[in-house]
């Protein structure tokens, strides 16, 4: 949930669960306190003893403070910070702890590397739901000791993860080739622009990675966007937010504002918290109510040097009943039962003496109610304090003459619930002295309370006396991974092997051996016996054990086939009775499979049989549970289980009225996250299930913010009360491999929606009762749009113009919790955002809404009506079980999709193909267009497009497009007999690589779209596999295959690039995208060219084309540092579009800028100059104008109120509202440019302030 996820280093080995949230923090009189920053025991101790470390902390803490104080208007800081030392540390004196430990803090410091991803950089695995707390930050040490980073800079980065952990919002960033996150996206006016959020432009400069300007063709679409970064200036730059972006900046010192935030960028907190800013998130969390600022407040922390040494509790339970052996009441048996106590103590005393350790006793049946019957004479104290004191009360210990009865369930019972409080501060051991011959009421069952040992990190160690070995707590020793000691009469050395397990544990730890694979409680019927599976990972094989409780009446028989299909013969173990009571009316079978258990997934089958009995229950209840030891001492280190439930900020339980119940869970294993699991949450209450939540690792349903390992899901209860969880977990889906922090080289980063995980094949987990939460303010009432079930992973691609309707497909993930979902459209993205009952529905053209399963991916074909130059928004609404609706991001058509004829698509009736282009060819044939893909996660695609009979001539493209959206989730199946798209739209990270090879091979893992569309007489065949995505080339009126090595079309320089005319030329396309540039040509095109679609895998460059402009004539090859262009655009004040005039004369001394000067003022790459649009949160690229007197440009008379300097040459302050792209029309009626100003009221025009700045040599860009 990882926010950032997420590696989550944590170097214990005990199973851990983890129910805590940051409800320690307090906030009181503007000061944040109790604030716990933890160091791992994965970071050694330095040779200063950790001093140098330690004061880096505190300054980076104390820097922080300031930010944040800063950021939040002298309204918030840290007061006070407890910094907890490693156990393993041992030449520090800090005060002892026993309630702090680094899994229950909430900024711990790990030397662990976080993951491939993230690399140094801190994350915080976050709730996944807007305005909801987070879990933990981690923060590494590389950096926290990189010297080469401001520290204003590192505690700003601090404090953007500190608001995610806090007020639950998102980062306002993309990921360099994320599909879902893209750190570019496709403005609606057709050009790439950067995801970001701040209140006004940041200048900056395209680079590359590896070196060099990024490349940008004239529509301002960015080429090899996996290899681009924009790089902002260190200077001259005036935006103040937003932290959750360029927190670097020495300017952005906030966070973004309510009328300063652009809304469409594809950002995490867009699209999870309804396109609010974080401030308007901020604004609603408890911490600002009533907050005044105070400038005058010293916002440095105090600091308290703190250390667990993480040693187990210790809880002796005596038995004072009188013993089944009378031998052991002589006063030789009472002295030596007394001796191999205390010396349990004194070892205690000796060799840890700042243990834990309490005393209580138990006598006679179980007579009161629950956490009554073990009777504490002596509270956890530390033994160095308590040892005289532990002595005097083991000295007077006597046993009851008169009391025969004890009942060891009850004991274990209260002491589970007591010693529950230390499972994640190091565990604590359940000492039970004790005698044969116990008995039980049957409120405790013995699967039932084993599981809960082992969840709480009790270890029970059993020293039993008798007659006989009463074999219950044998038995129950081995189901709770405990110890078990026995013998007839209490002898001298008998204590000694005892006391030694003791010593073993607090040497080595207490470590998680066993590991329940299935527990299932449910009715059976004679006519319906019991089927299921049980997995055997390779960390598993001993004690494999399947114990069946019963009632005593009925035949009950348990099959069992092993992975091979073979029955198992099972030992004849007899049948018992729960804890060995005779009178007990719970049964139990008890069976165990052989050691070195095959690793795989067995079988097994429970029968019902009443033929033997007339009392018999037709449907008895029973419970399963089956459980494996380690295989091995060398075996890796099993899984480790961390749940957590959102718990709502500052208290201890969840509050309804403020947020849903946010539940998660975690499996680390080999310092990294299980990936490929399906895990399921019910959530209990009264012992009734009140709902089954599947908790998804998909980075694609709400609340799940990554594939990371992390498993989320939102429970809504409608009613108050103490709530119970029990999880389920087996592997059973595929891994993708793949954090939040954007970092200032940009080059620490990368797949934000998709981070590393690891595999265990054949593992499977039970925990009943993992974890428990308190809900208060259950209601039936309404909750914010951001808490509910939402379509977060909205994505889109255009189909084209048929009759004055639009077509786009749209396709996204049902969330949970939905009963009905719609599309609406809109021409204004306000009106869906704003006032969306008044929008009007898409008309479902293809496809159905009508699965509402969780999960399920929809693939739908929608129309709604174009007007010429606008897009079409579209938000999918889907309306939940209680009635409350919910809507996904805005996505968008480019504003001139290409004319394309809807036709109702057919199933495909050819078989795949597989095809991988030669380096320096693409294929172009007549008659039809047809495209073939294949993909290993999508069915195939079989679409025919039809040319535009009325274009005069056709360009010369190849390219290999992702489908643009607002977000994309890459393992989505697409429709096997789906039209193709034609044009891209909204907002996905679009990227390219130029060369002269004619075609690219690409990897797909999921389907990818190909299409082609050509003039009247001309079509071309395409085919894509799942590993080669291939495109077409065509020309006007001859059926060609021909290409040519000799010439390249290039998005970058006028050299590279041709375009086809009437008669065939040769030419030879990019590998990714080709953009057509007439040489000594007036730009006349009257139609838009095609483009083609591709949807990659995540982990690929993907790459994005745009519709292009065709010409007459084209030569071969073109020198950019020569070539001559006339441009002409005109100034209409009503419009704010700007008249320029270009001449040839790169040098001249005219009044305008020459066309070398500006290159094709609709911005791109020819001649080496760029000015592409700007928005907030998108980009404006430009270039210093070459020499030459260079007048002034014609002033603007359309200021629209603006105040401030005049226009002059090359520089415009005309005030826009955000996301409004300054451009300019300088191409005929009907080129496809994408890029006309949009329409703006004068009320938001004060927003923002657009500069164009020809500046130096390198080519730079403007952030908005």
């Amino acid at each position: 949930m990882k926010i950032c996820p997420s590696r989550v280093v944590i170097l214990s080995v005990l199973m851990l669960f983890i129910g805590k949230a940051n409800f320690t923090i307090v906030l009181e009189n503007n000061g944040y306190t109790k604030i716990v920053v933890a160091i791992s025991e994965n970071v050694p101790q330095p040779p200063d003893n950790g001093v140098a470390l330690i004061n880096d902390l505190k300054a980076l803490l104390t820097e922080t403070s300031a930010v944040l104080f800063q950021a939040t208007g002298n309204r918030v800081y840290f007061k006070n910070i407890d910094i907890l030392l490693p156990p393993t540390w041992t030449k520090t004196t800090p005060s002892l702890t026993s309630t702090h430990s680094y899994q229950l803090a909430d900024i711990r410091l790990t030397n662990e590397p976080v993951n491939s991803a993230s690399g140094s950089l801190p994350y915080t695995l976050h709730s996944g739901k807007c305005g909801v707390n987070g879990n933990f930050i981690t923060l590494p040490t590389e950096y926290l000791e990189d010297v080469a980073t401001n520290l204003k800079v590192q505690a700003k980065g601090l404090v953007q993860q500190w608001a995610q952990l806090r007020y639950g919002v998102f980062e306002e960033h993309g990921y360099p080739n994320d599909e879902l996150l893209p750190y570019f996206y496709r403005h609606p006016n057709g050009y790439d622009a950067v995801t970001s959020s701040n209140d006004t432009e940041i200048k900056g400069t395209l680079e590359k990675l590896s070196g060099g300007n990024c490349e940008v063709n004239e529509n301002g679409i960015i080429s090899d966007q996996g290899n681009c970064r924009f790089v902002p200036t260190a200077t001259e730059q005036t935006a103040t937010t937003s932290l959750m972006s360029f927190h670097w900046l020495d300017t952005v010192i906030g966070f973004s504002e309510k009328d300063k935030h652009d809304r469409r960028p594809p950002h995490r907190q867009n699209r999870l918290c309804n396109s609010k800013s974080s401030a308007e998130v901020m604004a609603n969390s408890p911490d600002f109510n009533n907050i005044p600022p105070n400038p005058d407040q010293v916002t440095t922390p105090e600091f308290q040097l703190l250390k667990n040494l993480m040693l187990p509790v210790v809880y002796v339970a005596m038995d004072t009943s009188f013993p089944a052996n009378p031998n052991n009441t002589n006063q030789q048996a009472q002295t030596r039962l007394k001796r191999g106590v205390k010396n349990l103590f004194f070892l205690l005393f000796e060799y840890y003496p700042e243990t834990l350790v309490a005393y209580s006793t138990f006598e006679n049946i179980d007579f009161g109610p629950e956490g009554s019957y073990l009777e504490e004479e002596y509270p956890p104290k530390r033994i160095e304090d308590g040892y005289d004191d532990l002595g005097t009360i083991v000295d007077n210990f006597v046993v009851s003459q008169n009391v025969l009865s004890r009942d060891v369930s009850a004991v274990i019972r209260d002491g589970e619930a007591r010693l529950r409080q230390y499972k994640d501060t190091g565990g604590s051991i359940l000492y039970l002295v004790t005698s044969t011959d116990s008995v039980t009421n049957d409120t405790v069952i013995e699967t039932d309370l084993a599981e809960r040992l082992m969840q709480n990190n009790i270890k029970l160690v059993v020293a039993e006396t008798g007659l006989s070995d009463g074999k219950s707590l044998s038995r129950f020793s081995v189901l709770s991974q405990g110890a078990y000691y026995f013998i007839p009469t209490w002898d001298s050395s008998y204590f000694t092997p005892v006391n030694n397990e003791v010593d073993n544990i607090f040497k080595n730890g207490l470590k998680t051996q066993r590991r329940i694979i299935t527990s299932r409680k449910d009715s059976i019927t004679t006519s319906t016996p019991w089927s299921g599976s049980f997995s055997i990972d390779d960390t598993l094989g001993t004690n494999t054990t399947l114990a069946l409780s019963l009632p005593k009446e009925g035949s009950f028989t348990i099959t069992v086939t092993n992975p091979s299909g073979e029955v198992v013969t099972l030992p004849n173990e007899p049948e018992v009775t729960n804890w060995n009571y005779p009178d007990s009316t719970v049964r139990l079978i008890w069976q165990k499979l052989a050691d070195d258990t095959v690793i795989g997934r067995w079988s097994y089958q429970v029968a019902y049989d009443t033929t033997s009995c007339s009392s018999c229950e037709a449907q008895p209840e029973i419970h399963l549970q089956i459980g494996s030891s380690i295989r091995s001492a060398t075996s890796p280190a099993l899984p480790t289980f961390q749940p957590w439930v959102s718990l709502t900020t500052s208290s201890g339980f969840v509050d309804i009225s403020e947020h849903p119940a946010v539940i998660q869970t975690r499996f680390e294993y080999a310092n990294s996250n299980l990936g490929g699991l399906i895990v399921t949450a019910d959530v209990v209450l009264n012992s009734v299930v009140k709902a089954s939540i599947p908790l998804f690792d998909t980075g694609l349903i709400d609340p799940d913010i990554s594939k990371d390992g992390i498993y989320s899901g939102v429970f809504y209860p409608d009613t108050d009360g103490n709530y119970k969880v029990n999880l389920y977990a087996v592997h059973g889906a595929s891994v993708k491999e793949g954090g939040r922090l954007l970092s200032p080289d940009q080059n620490s980063y990368c797949c934000g929606s998709s981070l590393p995980t690891s595999t265990l094949n054949y593992f499977q987990f039970t925990a009943r009762e993992a974890i428990a939460f308190e809900v208060r303010n259950a209601v039936t009432g309404t909750f914010p749009q951001e808490f509910l079930p939402m379509v977060s992973d909205i994505k889109a691609s255009t189909y084209g113009i048929d009759n004055n309707l639009v077509y786009a497909e749209l396709k996204w993930s049902v969330p949970s919790n939905t009963m009905s979902q719609v599309v609406k459209y809109s021409e204004d993205y306000e009106q869906l955002l704003n006032n969306f009952e008044a929008a009007l529905e898409a008309t479902i053209v293809y496809g159905s809404l009508n699965d509402i399963q969780a999960g399920t991916a929809i693939a739908v074909y929608v129309s709604a009506p174009y007007t010429t130059g606008k897009s079409v928004y579209f938000v999918v609404e889907t309306t939940a079980t209680n009635s409350q609706k919910s809507r996904s991001h805005v996505v968008w058509t480019e504003s001139n999709p290409p004319e394309n004829a809807f036709t109702t698509p057919g199933p495909t009736t050819e078989a795949p193909s597989t095809t991988t282009q030669e380096s320096t060819s693409s294929t172009t044939s007549a008659t039809t267009s047809t495209t073939e893909l294949t993909s290993t996660d999508s069915p195939i695609i079989t679409s025919t497009s039809t040319a535009d009979s009325s274009i005069d001539s056709s360009t010369t493209q190849m390219s290999s497009t992702t489908d643009v959206l607002t977000s994309i989730a890459s393992s989505q199946p697409t429709s096997s007999d789906s039209p193709t798209p034609t044009d891209t739209i909204s907002s996905t990270v679009s990227t390219s690589t130029t060369g002269s090879t004619a075609s690219t091979s690409t990897t797909l893992d999921s389907t990818t779209i190909s299409s082609s569309t050509s003039a009247a007489t001309t079509t071309s065949t395409t085919t894509a596999s799942t590993t080669t995505a291939s495109t077409t080339t065509a020309s006007t009126t001859t059926a060609s295959t021909t290409t040519a090595s000799t010439t390249t079309a290039s998005t970058t320089t006028a050299s590279t690039t041709t375009a086809s005319t009437t008669t065939a030329s040769t030419t030879t396309p990019s590998t990714t995208e080709s953009v057509t540039t007439p040489s000594t040509a007036t730009t006349s095109a009257t139609t838009p060219m095609s483009s083609t679609t591709t949807e990659p895998p995540a982990s690929s460059t993907t790459d994005s084309t745009i519709s292009t402009l065709s010409t007459t004539t084209a030569s071969t090859a073109t020198d950019s540092t020569t070539e001559s262009v006339s441009v002409s655009s005109t100034l209409d004040t009503t419009d704010s579009t700007i008249s320029v005039t270009s001449t040839e004369d790169p040098g001249g001394d005219g009044d305008g800028l020459t066309s070398a000067e500006i290159g094709y003022i609709v911005g791109g790459v020819v001649g080496g100059i760029v000015v592409i649009g700007a928005i907030t949160g998108g980009v404006i690229l430009y270039k210093k104008k070459h020499g030459g007197g260079g007048g002034s440009m014609p002033p603007s008379t359309s200021n629209n109120g603006r105040s401030g300097p005049s226009e002059r040459a090359g520089f415009s302050n005309t005030p826009y509202p955000p996301s409004t792209p300054y451009t300019y029309n300088t191409t005929p009626a009907n080129a496809n440019n994408g890029r006309q100003v949009e329409s703006f009221e004068p009320a938001a025009q004060n927003n923002d302030r657009l500069g164009i700045t020809f500046e130096d040599e390198d080519m730079c860009m403007t952030a908005m």
